[in-house]
């Protein structure tokens, strides 16, 4: 990873951008944690109510076609943050920090956590967007970088953060500790705040049940208290990276979980994964559900608060998903998406793994009730946000100028959104992930999937839960597809995979 420092290049430009704040909309990106294409209502969820995320919908547009940046957190946020697909990006997997004791109630704690930091030589969107006038918030995870390292949220674009530094404390929904960073309280870093009393009782086991410090409703709240503080001439970029629905399956149980308890009558259990933080769940599949139905209606405050602050109509509200569904710590995707329409689940590059729900509201600009088949991935977004603010050039103006090839991967999708005609369009879309040693690749309607350097092809129009595989009937295509692999991979120490033999 290169250390040095990317110098932006317009640092004096809030300034002169201040006259024109008035005009340019804020942006507000959640991205929640392992929903499924199909986990919601407004894409065919029949078990589980989101009535508030269904809304959204109904007020703008839906795409059926969105994909993650990669089948697995880390680099799929870090697509987001960089508008670099995976072939090219620092960041292509979880790889984790976990050093050192330190000791909270009962309880022994890792004493710097975190995941590989994004390179610094390479900018990312909330430090284009503060630069530009724009102010930064984030609350979720992070997964950019391990506490201490060279890049956090406040070395990194971020004004105010809530959340996890590290994705696998994540895991925890009652966790120890969350971290802190405050340009307005003064803070010089990311800082712990402990649970004093979660921490009172163990993080696995029966006693856990007694903690009361609810991580999901705790950053929702600091999230919404950073939103109430927004004010209508003043832009804003916030990323609530929210952890519903990822496991453990555990939540505060209250009337929404328990209404889920009678819905379930017959229902799972799971044993619990201690190593991994996941502690025993008794009705998985209410769990899952209820989590669903929670971050549901933190939505609907959010979309309630704009409207209350007068910033519903000049704000873009998208909504996502940061990869397709899990299966860990008791959850059951089979079960909530019966239909099967895709193929695969979290770290695969078969569409389920990588195909998200994606939704986007912009009162009178984005036209209600619409619904879109346009193909794009995350790194498209950073293209997308720059255009949507105003910010022109910014591949030439935040291009490190010291790096042989700093890419940026994206393509704006404005056209799209304000329903016009997307003349530019990717030739190919582009995925890899060393973990499984799959890599992706869709082009038009084909499919290519890689395992271990095998590909296989497929009809996405005629097959979309990818289960002929055409690559003995389709060489000509099988060739072009793997070109592109070839085109668009380069090496990493870090994160190896095997590539498909160039045929003859």
């Amino acid at each position: 990873m290169k250390k040095a420092k990317l110098i932006l290049p317009l640092m004096g430009a809030m300034g002169t951008l201040a006259a024109q704040a008035d005009n340019r909309p804020n942006i507000l990106y959640i991205m929640c944690d392992d929903m499924g294409w199909g986990d919601l209502g407004c894409y065919g969820q029949q078990y589980i109510e989101t009535p508030h995320i269904d809304r959204l919908a109904a007020q703008g547009m839906r795409f059926t076609s969105a994909y993650a940046g990669s089948p697995v957190s880390a680099p799929s946020r870090a697509s987001f943050m960089t508008g670099q697909h995976t072939g090219h990006m620092h960041v292509r997997g979880n790889k984790e920090y976990w050093q050192g004791q330190v000791s909270y109630g009962v309880c022994q704690e890792y004493a710097v956590v975190g995941q590989e930091p994004y390179d610094t030589a390479h900018v990312i969107l909330p430090e284009i967007m503060r630069d530009n006038g724009y102010h930064t918030g984030m609350f979720g995870k992070w997964a950019g970088g391990y506490e201490g390292s060279v890049s956090t949220p406040d070395k990194r674009g971020i004004d105010e953060y809530f959340g996890y530094i590290c994705q696998f404390q994540a895991h925890l929904y009652f966790p120890n500790f969350l971290n802190r960073y405050s340009r307005s309280r003064g803070d010089k870093g990311v800082v712990r705040e402990v649970l004093e009393q979660n921490v009172q009782y163990p993080m696995c086991g029966p006693e856990y049940d007694n903690r009361q410090q609810y991580s999901a409703d705790i950053i929702h709240e600091r999230a919404m208290q950073w939103l109430d503080q927004q004010t209508p001439g003043q832009p804003f970029f916030g990323i609530f990276t929210y952890t519903l629905p990822h496991a453990e399956l555990r939540q505060p149980e209250d009337s929404l979980l328990t209404k889920y308890y009678a819905r379930f009558a017959e229902d799972k259990t799971f044993g619990g994964q201690c190593p991994s933080r996941y502690n025993a769940v008794t009705h998985t599949h209410a769990e899952f559900a209820a989590m669903i139905s929670r971050l549901d209606a933190q939505v609907g405050e959010i979309m309630a608060k704009l409207e209350e602050k007068g910033l519903a109509d000049n704000t873009i509200l998208i909504f996502t998903s940061d990869n397709g569904p899990h299966e860990e710590g008791g959850a059951d995707p089979t079960f909530f998406n019966r239909d099967g329409r895709f193929r695969g689940l979290k770290r695969s590059t078969h569409e389920g793994g990588i195909r998200i729900p994606f939704i986007v509201r912009w009162p009178g600009h984005v036209k209600t009730g619409t619904v879109s088949d346009q193909p794009f991935a995350f790194y498209d977004l950073m293209p997308t946000f720059c255009e949507l603010a105003g910010i022109k050039n910014y591949e030439r103006r935040y291009r490190n100028p010291r790096l042989q090839n700093d890419w940026f991967d994206g393509i704006s999708i404005v056209p799209t959104l304000l329903g016009k005609k997307q003349r530019k369009q990717h030739e190919y879309l582009y995925w890899e992930f060393h973990e499984t040693d799959m890599m992706g690749v869709r082009w038009g309607n084909w499919k290519m999937v890689v395992k271990s350097g095998v590909p296989s092809l497929y009809d996405l129009a005629a097959d979309p839960h990818e289960d002929h595989d055409l690559a003995a009937s389709h060489p000509d295509v099988v060739r072009r597809m793997i070109d592109f692999i070839y085109r668009e991979h380069t090496d990493s120490p870090l994160f190896p995979i095997t590539m498909p033999a160039r045929p003859l």
